[in-house]
């Protein structure tokens, strides 16, 4: 399992929290959609010694609905298979080992849309933006950009249930490599924009400051 971030990072290389009063209360835990400011222990892989994590975004809990209903489907679908004549024709012994299979099956299905959920994240840290595409147990594609280099963030609520439960996407143009960050059914898009361009505009007015020094 790739550890993308954990609760074991040594105390000395904790940064001091810096004010930021455009930042919501903290709030969130490790399996929320939105994390913020998360407890001084959490890390990930590539975090510098004096970076600090300001949130953690995955897609609203309620895009997991639509799979969560076909595992269900799934799962009580044996029972009503068994009133089929193909089935009930076959031995005893070759049935029971079709709904094990079955089973199997549907843990996998269940297991790898939560991993997808759990793992495919937005970092927001007080130097950069990462972006966290989790493809399987062995593969993840990580891709960031720091502050200074956002040009315009911009977001969009996902339609009826976007409204309803406040979520979307917020999409961040760039003058780095990957040109366009899009973050997808995060919650409080709106909030979050305004989070980046306030990043955005505090990373540039301390490279200024330190031009001037």
């Amino acid at each position: 399992m790739p550890e993308l971030y954990s609760s074991n990072q040594p105390k000395e290389e904790v940064k001091k929290t810096t004010k930021r009063e455009f930042l919501p209360p903290q709030s969130g835990h490790c399996l929320s959609s939105l994390l913020i400011l998360p407890k001084k222990g959490v890390h990930f892989d590539t975090q510098d010694p004096e970076e600090e994590i300001l949130l953690i975004l995955r897609r609203h809990w309620i895009t997991n609905l639509p799979w969560f209903f076909i595992a269900l489907v799934l799962f009580f679908a044996p029972a009503v298979l068994t009133f089929f004549p193909l089935l009930a024709s076959f031995p005893e012994k070759y049935r029971f080992v079709f709904v094990i299979v079955w089973y199997l099956i549907t843990l996998m299905f269940i297991f790898e849309k939560f991993l997808a959920w759990l793992f495919n994240m937005t970092i927001i840290t007080d130097e950069r933006i990462i972006d966290i595409d989790f493809v399987n147990l062995t593969t993840k594609k990580i891709s960031d950009c720091e502050l200074d280099k956002i040009q315009d963030v911009s977001f969009n609520n996902s339609g009826a249930f976007g409204t309803i439960f406040n979520y979307g996407d917020v999409t961040v143009q760039t003058a780095a490599e990957i040109v366009e960050f899009v973050f997808e059914d995060i919650p409080r898009p709106a909030k979050v924009a305004e989070i980046l361009q306030k990043l955005r505009t505090e990373e540039k007015i301390e490279a200024l400051e330190g031009r001037i020094r």
